[in-house]
């Protein structure tokens, strides 16, 4: 029988065997390759971290109620088509937005069939890619602007691989120095700490003086959210990626926010279908990107575990280990039929 890993309490991570799951009509099975931890909101699943301040949702909609399955991002191989099936095969290498687990079944319209060139270990992480992307896109940059990401964690530094790609100029900002050795081995024009002596002057000086045209914040800390505000330059966008379980301790529109005239904006998945960035576009663009070696994501996967390895993976991401950014899991053992 198949196995899936499920989080059977806060800290317990396990590995269960379930029966191979059914295929629909409309969908397909898939036998795991490889997927991808997404170190930030996995390992608050595995805390049993909930976003509403009553404790009732583990995402706003699904309740926090033990087992969780954890984790969505998967590369595998289509190992049976649905009868309503028809732009999909058994053999076919696809990413689908599923757990850690050896077997899957998902709707065939969830799936993205990848290019040959692509690794295995880069495609389970299209669709954290694609947050990063669209929370870039969210703060409109235009050419030639300054953009200070905040957070050298798997988003921010994926959304600097973007912001390199269309040829902004870029700061990464993050406590942790191997952190920001990875964004400077990526081109990060510019990397700073906040604990650093005239952090704020130097920060502000790479932005010629003026301060940054566009901030994102992907450090999930309300401190890293006023250290943007603070190096914003007057009409600036701020968008915020990161999801916040913390409370701030400053007012975001006090002095000497509100005088910036400052556009502060969230950013939560895809954007709606049928617009401009939707899914499709969004997946389509970074695949190309990908294949054509536009998008320099190869230094943010920094380490690869197989299978078996993931419940001690989590326990050491639990006691701190942020050198972990980019974390691939290989199923090529993965025996299941």
């Amino acid at each position: 029988m198949p196995k899936r890993l499920v989080i059977r309490g806060p800290r317990q991570a396990e590995f269960e065997e379930v029966p191979v799951p059914e295929c629909t009509s409309d969908g397909i099975l898939v036998r795991a390759r490889t997927t991808a931890i997404s170190t930030g909101t996995e390992l608050r699943v595995y805390r049993g971290i909930p976003v509403d301040p009553e404790g009732r949702f583990i995402f706003p909609n699904q309740r926090l109620e033990f087992p969780i399955e954890n984790g969505y991002s998967m590369v595998g191989d289509v190992i049976q088509v649905g009868s309503r099936v028809s732009d999909l095969a058994r053999g076919d290498r696809v990413f689908v937005p599923e757990p850690h687990k050896q077997v899957a079944a998902c709707p065939a319209i969830q799936a993205t069939r990848l290019p040959e060139g692509l690794p295995d270990e880069v495609g389970p992480f299209l669709h954290i890619l694609e947050v990063a992307h669209i929370a870039l896109r969210r703060g409109q940059p235009s050419p030639g602007e300054n953009v200070a990401i905040f957070g050298a964690g798997l988003i921010g530094l994926s959304a600097l691989a973007y912001a390199k790609a269309f040829g902004l100029r870029t700061a990464v900002v993050d406590l942790d120095p191997s952190r920001l050795a990875v964004a400077a081995s990526m081109g990060a024009d510019w990397t700073g700490s906040p604990k650093d002596v005239g952090f704020e002057e130097q920060a502000v000086d790479f932005f010629d003086g003026d301060g940054a045209d566009l901030v994102l914040e992907a450090a999930s800390t309300w401190a890293a959210i006023e250290a943007g505000l603070r190096i914003a330059r007057p009409e600036a966008r701020v968008v915020v990626v990161a999801r916040h379980t913390d409370q701030p301790a400053f007012s975001a529109v006090g002095y000497p926010y509100l005088a910036k005239n400052l556009s502060i904006r969230t950013s939560y998945g895809h954007l709606a279908p049928g617009t401009r960035w939707d899914r499709r576009r969004s997946q389509a663009l970074t695949l190309d990107l990908l294949v054509r070696g536009r998008l320099n994501v190869g230094p943010i996967i920094t380490h690869r575990f197989d299978w078996q390895e993931l419940p001690d993976v989590y326990r050491r991401m639990d006691a701190s280990a942020p050198e972990m950014i980019g974390v691939a899991i290989d199923w090529s053992g993965n025996s299941a039929q």
